[in-house]
């Protein structure tokens, strides 16, 4: 006999704890004991057990599933193989695979005559109930349009069936093309629930020790780590527990190595003894690939921005901090000419060459009117106008002799607003994704959500100060333009980062030239 919800939750808390709510929602969709939907979607961020309770809770039920690392599948073909393969080794027919295909599938309606074939009543397997996982089904490769809803139907088609697919997205209303599916949230954990998985483990093992005096601070500990380092970052749990791993043996030290001072040790104490090391070894465990490191003789390790050789970032928000940048530096009145989808790259050189010669044009009038010559001053409406013949060499030595005011015009950064963001990262993007699929979702032939993605990008690099929110102007088009944000770094670092991703900082700013 199965257990019911309830207890399976209480059993899977003391492993994982604080997913009693999910653990028993699972429980109760997916029990052989009572039908279950077709299509069940598990929804939440990364590093959130989605994947290990799901895995978890069809054990305790001892229901037959397969499970589809959707990642590892290279095309949408070979995920197509991949259940078909894996289905039949769950019910027992693995050697049987030449009977079915001869074990290829190549389109979603050969796959659902294949598994009608299986599971059918007096021919193929009798049970009640088989689950379908697919975890990471919005990050499937090379997958076309109507995949993602046609294997969501596998569970309509086949009444044994049910599907559960595992997204690390928020769903969009109806993405499936289908009303009434079961939708279950793994939020993010909060700070409390952080420290309590952490500190439901014994501390890591420090020779010399005395136990009660780890049970004592290693509580304590786990708050200063998740308050300094993980929560400004948002860390996961896994990077949250390795962070402790580590830091934990250096700031316990102390105690063991050291005399007890005057009063015995406290954490005040140890936490004072130890700042150097939230401030530099914490940070650089954390932010490794981010920070470059500096040795000064060998003795005091720095950190520093300015060094010759930049920082390595992801692509992703490589590619964000040069849209920053870009959109700081360059007017909005231009956004059309440089930034939009109806010009080519050739197109777009040829309208920022016209912008400079508009733009040398009006300096040199400026020129003409300050002069003291009658003959140079600007005409009446309706007179002819005088023609300028600028050259290469005349538009080269403008540019290089420009004064120093109007350079600092022109390189000044200006806020600009989310929305501008997001258009100037679809212009510069070398690696655009591929055409808009079924609901918008990732990996399903559709365009990637990266308004979200975006966003949460953004929280990182302003906590890193590369990027920070604009000063509040009280004028009314500042107070109706929305939320703006301004770059913070120099434009040598950020064009060096873009380099690495493939983006030439100069083709897409206004004072560049070709």
């Amino acid at each position: 006999m199965s257990l019911r919800p309830a207890e399976i939750s209480r059993t899977l808390n003391r492993k994982w704890p604080c997913r009693e709510l999910q653990s028993r929602q699972l429980a109760a969709l997916l029990s052989p004991q009572v039908p279950s939907a077709p299509t069940v979607v598990v929804h939440g961020i990364s590093a959130t057990c989605k994947t290990t309770l799901t895995r978890a809770v069809l054990s305790e039920l001892a229901v037959p599933h397969a499970i589809i690392r959707c990642s590892e599948c290279v095309t949408g073909r070979h995920l197509l193989t991949t259940i078909l393969l894996e289905i039949l080794q769950a019910v027992g027919m693995g050697d049987e695979w030449q009977r079915f295909g001869k074990g290829k599938c190549k389109h979603i309606s050969t796959l659902v005559v294949l598994l009608e074939e299986i599971f059918a009543p007096g021919k193929g397997v009798a049970m009640d109930k088989f689950v379908l996982v697919l975890d990471g089904i919005d990050e499937q490769r090379e997958a076309s349009h109507m995949l993602l809803s046609g294997l969501a139907r596998l569970g309509e088609v086949i009444p044994t069936m049910t599907v559960v697919l595992i997204v690390s997205t928020t769903p969009r209303p109806l993405f499936l093309q289908s009303s009434g599916v079961a939708h279950i949230s793994f939020p993010p954990y909060t700070r409390n629930e952080a420290i309590t998985i952490i500190t439901a483990s014994d501390p890591p093992h420090v020779d010399g020790l005395n136990r009660d005096l780890a049970a004592k601070f290693y509580p304590q500990f786990v708050s200063t780590v998740y308050d300094s380092l993980v929560g400004p970052t948002a860390g996961t749990i896994p990077s949250f527990q390795s962070l402790c791993e580590r830091l934990w043996p250096r700031f316990i030290r102390p105690v063991v190595d050291e005399s007890p001072p005057g009063g015995g040790w406290d954490f005040a104490r140890l936490l004072v003894r130890n700042r150097s090391m939230f401030q530099t070894q914490g940070e650089n465990m954390l932010v490794h690939h981010i920070v470059s490191e500096e040795y000064d003789g060998g003795k005091n390790k720095t950190t520093s921005f300015t060094s010759k050789q930049p920082p390595s970032l992801p692509y992703f928000p490589s590619l964000i901090l040069t849209a920053a940048y870009i959109a700081s530096h360059t007017p909005s009145r231009l956004d059309t000419i440089f930034f939009s989808k109806y010009s080519s790259s050739s197109l777009s050189a040829r309208n920022k060459r016209a912008h400079h010669r508009r733009r040398l044009k009006r300096l040199s009038q400026a020129q003409h009117a300050m002069t003291d010559n009658p003959e140079d001053t600007p005409k009446k409406p309706g007179a002819k106008r005088v023609r300028t013949r600028i050259t290469k060499n005349t538009l080269t030595s403008a540019f290089a002799t420009t004064d120093s005011s109007t350079t600092a015009t022109i390189l000044a950064a200006r806020p600009f607003t989310l929305e501008r963001l997001i258009a100037i990262y679809h212009a510069i993007d070398p690696n655009p994704p591929p055409m808009t699929g079924v609901g918008g979702m990732p990996g399903t032939g559709g365009t990637i959500p990266t308004a979200d993605a975006i966003y949460a990008e953004l929280s990182t690099l302003r906590r890193l100060r590369l990027v920070v929110p604009a000063v509040a102007s009280t004028s009314m088009a500042d107070a109706t333009g929305g939320e703006k944000w301004c770059i913070n770094v120099s434009g040598a670092w950020v064009e060096e980062i873009a380099r690495g991703i493939g983006v030439e900082v100069g083709e897409w700013l206004a004072g560049g030239l070709d």
